[in-house]
């Protein structure tokens, strides 16, 4: 985020468990896993109202589910971004964890 826009909506999410846990920021389908005790801001730069969601036209700038080891953001206004609490945008893929197991490519 540039330091002249300011975010006309944010979302901290907490992960208060003892394990990674996976934030999905939709509708990009973008990751960032968060550890124990790490706290996520998601912002937005629009207005409710303006998003491309199944809820835009609401006063909501933000949806969210949540299941075990994962959080799900809806951002109802885009764009929206994944930051730390100091500001910092944080890339998609952010602390993956490597697929279990050996990986192997079948070749021809």
């Amino acid at each position: 985020m540039t330091a002249d826009v300011q975010p006309i909506a944010a979302l901290r999410v907490r992960n208060s468990g003892s394990e990674l846990l996976e934030l999905i920021l939709e509708p990009y389908g973008s990751d960032h896993w968060m550890r124990p005790g790490e706290t996520f801001v998601i912002w937005t730069l629009g207005w409710p109202g303006d998003g491309v969601s199944e809820a835009a036209g609401t006063s909501e700038a933000f949806e969210v589910d949540h299941r075990p080891g994962t959080v799900t953001v809806h951002a109802e206004v885009l764009p929206a971004y994944v930051g730390d609490v100091d500001g910092n945008e944080i890339d998609c893929g952010h602390r993956r964890p490597p697929p279990a197991g050996p990986f192997r490519l079948n070749l021809p």
